[in-house]
Order: structure tokens, then sequence, then C-alpha cells
């Protein structure tokens, strides 16, 4: 027996995702939807990616007549798993295992096993860095803003974090 995962795709940004990474979104009425937090609504849904600039895009979209509570839930959601992202940034900034910044990740793209894009980054970087890490089959995740990432190495904003210690990275992956 196989393991299989489920995939859905994400009706914002039409990227492909395991189910489990994607929040789900129930069909209540013609025009109304509700966040099925526990995935066990009887009904058709949508997905939506686990990601701020996802969340945003369909709260804005008149299609899906989301409640704010809803919303306001996901986004929750969202900070209790990127808290712990920080965290354990912040426990590692010190070591080599990090590097950060658009320039320095490209330079040693090579040697990197995952990566963290901040929320707010720029849409051509984004697409830049997440092109080279499909390319390189180099697992990401968009948590925190600019801002949170540059704290933890004392800096005024950071784009991108990426760690190049394979047994770190797992950690973080799974």
């Amino acid at each position: 027996m196989h393991n299989h995962t489920p995939e859905r795709t994400c009706v914002v940004c039409r990227e492909k995702k395991d189910k489990s990474d994607l929040f789900r979104i129930a069909k209540i009425s013609e025009s109304n939807y509700s966040f099925d937090e526990k995935q066990k609504h009887q009904a058709r849904a949508i997905y939506v990616c686990k990601t701020h600039e996802c969340i945003k895009r369909i709260s804005k979209n008149k299609k899906y007549n989301l409640k704010i509570e809803d919303l306001l839930l996901m986004v929750n959601l969202l900070k209790k798993q990127s808290k712990d992202y920080l965290n354990i940034l912040k426990a590692m900034k010190n070591s080599e295992h990090l590097a950060f910044g658009i320039n320095m990740v490209m330079d040693e793209i090579q040697h990197i096993h995952f990566l963290i894009i901040a929320e707010d980054i720029s849409e051509k970087n984004d697409k830049k860095l997440i092109a080279k890490a499909k390319e390189l089959n180099i697992p990401y995740a968009h948590y925190g803003d600019k801002t949170q990432l540059g704290e933890i190495f004392n800096k005024e904003e950071v784009n991108v974090i990426a760690i190049k210690n394979k047994k770190v990275a797992r950690g973080l992956v799974d």
C-alpha cells in the first residue's frame, strides 16, 4: 500500500499542494462560503494556500463571500505557525547554517535545503526565488514579513532566509 496524499489546487494562485497545506473553505450556499477548519464539512469546497498573500486575495474576491471571522481565524492560524519558525530562526541566527538576503541566497543556492520567504516580498523577487527553488527542488514557505525576518539578524528588513543544513531543513519542513 503506498501513501497517497490528496492534492488540491488553490483557487487564488492555482498552485497544486497537499490538501493538508491548504485551508478548506466549504460552500454553504450559492454565494456563501465558510472556513472549514476541521475539513469535515459535508459540502463542496474550495482550497486556499496557507499564506497571507492568498488569504488577502480571496478576501477581496466577491465570488467567495467569506465572513471576516473566517478570514481572521485563518490569519491567526498562520500566525501560530509562523511564530515557531521565527523563534527557531532566532535561536539559530548565529549559526553558519543560515544565509539571508536575495544575493547571498542566490550565491549559495546550490547548498540550500529550505527557503523562508517574506510574505511581503516583491512579486519579481518572489517569482525569481520560487523559480530557482522549483528548478532545484528546494522546499520553501512564505512566513512572516520582511521586518520580522529582519529582526532576527538585527536588520531593517530581510526578504528571504535560507537553511543550508539538511537536518535543520528537514526539521523545519516536516
